[in-house]
């Protein structure tokens, strides 16, 4: 008489399958960086429009840290120039406006014109409240001179590299 409690040997061969697939599936879920969506965050204000707003921290950041707020500012009305006059944000002490790494009262938006402070020092948000993981979000206030104020969602973190790019990386 067989017994009826054992795993039939079909079952047993695929076994090691079944489990290597779904050690590389919780593998794949859980990956220690959170790429931003493929040029951060946009908003827009009037005739100010902020595109790519986020903040450098691929590994996190700790609490007491400064960290360097990221964007392109966009002015499209073809007449009046505005200026950033200010940033806040609950996570840190303050924000810096920079130019040319001096502290500035504000940071000029002419018309028909982009800022870009993505690629160079603009915004620093000194003094983090708490520590920031890769891709955890907050509350982002920009202030100008004309258009009114606008809020954003943004996040530390890289950005995600164009899909071509980024598996290449893999």
């Amino acid at each position: 008489m067989k017994p009826t409690n054992l795993p039939r040997p079909r079952i047993i061969r695929r076994l090691p399958a079944l489990l290597a697939v779904s050690l590389l599936a919780g593998c794949a879920s859980q990956s220690p960086v959170e790429d931003l969506p493929a040029g951060g965050v946009d908003a827009a204000t009037g005739q100010i429009v902020i595109d790519d707003i986020w903040v450098d921290g691929p590994q996190g950041l700790t609490a007491g840290a400064d960290a360097p707020l990221l964007l392109a500012m966009t002015n499209e009305s073809t007449t009046t120039g505005d200026a950033l006059v200010g940033v806040m944000t609950p996570v840190a002490e303050r924000a810096v406006l920079l130019r040319a790494g001096r502290t500035v009262t504000s940071i000029a938006v002419p018309a028909a014109t982009q800022t870009d402070l993505e690629w160079r020092a603009g915004i620093e948000l000194e003094g983090l409240r708490r520590n920031l993981r890769p891709g955890q979000r907050f509350p982002v206030t920009l202030a100008f001179s004309r258009a009114a104020p606008v809020t954003a969602q943004v996040a530390a973190g890289p950005l995600a590299a164009p899909p071509a790019t980024h598996a290449a990386q893999a």
